[in-house]
């Protein structure tokens, strides 16, 4: 993955933070919000050397249409699961990502140990291309806390795991009632597809 770049001003959310931290509880996810909580219960990457428990972020498989999902610039549903099938044997489904589309997960719960995310992706062009992962951070009735260009990941043809996407853990998620996850093509020269995308580790509810 390459490096990291931070479009939100951490120097500014950390002494929020700090300033909040007295008062501040993991308060439960409300309905209303649409924010799914999971349990992780999965150890979905252990057959690449990674023990952790995972949480699938909402219809990260995409096997229930891409729901919740927002798509945009020809980001669509298209047929053939990742070849592992590591969330269930007869899933069908993954998410095209041509040139100029983009996207965004529903809003699920963060931890204050949450500290990266993975998932799987295909890229059928050039070798060169790269794929775009932000995360944004929610907070209060719903708000946008701050954006994390968390990097960006390249991918041969064939599917395979991503590394970790890391992102900002300890503090931060204090203030956050959720976070979502953007994938955006880098350039023009890729052919991306994603699919079981998962969260690692905690979360609150």
């Amino acid at each position: 993955m390459a490096r990291t770049s931070a479009r939100l001003s951490i120097a500014a959310l950390l002494a929020a933070a700090v300033a909040a931290i007295a008062s501040v509880t993991a308060a439960p996810a409300h309905a209303g919000l649409g924010i799914t909580c999971s349990v992780p219960n999965a150890q979905v990457f252990a057959p690449w050397g990674d023990a952790s428990f995972y949480a699938e972020v909402p219809d990260g498989g995409f096997e229930a249409g891409a729901a919740g999902w927002t798509l945009s610039g020809g980001a669509k549903l298209v047929s053939g699961n990742e070849s592992y099938s590591v969330r269930a044997p007869g899933d069908e489904w993954s998410l095209s990502l041509p040139a100029g589309s983009s996207a965004t997960s529903p809003p699920m719960c963060i931890g204050a140990l949450s500290g990266h995310m993975r998932l799987f992706t295909s890229n059928a062009g050039a070798s060169s291309s790269r794929l775009r992962v932000s995360v944004l951070y929610g907070g209060g009735l719903g708000g946008l806390l701050g954006l994390l260009d968390a990097g960006s990941l390249a991918s041969g043809a064939a599917w395979q795991p991503s590394p970790f996407v890391t992102m900002l853990g300890g503090t931060l998620p204090l203030l956050t009632r959720y976070v979502q996850f953007r994938f955006t093509p880098a350039d023009a020269t890729g052919s991306w597809r994603i699919d079981d995308a998962y969260l690692d580790p905690l979360m609150h509810g």
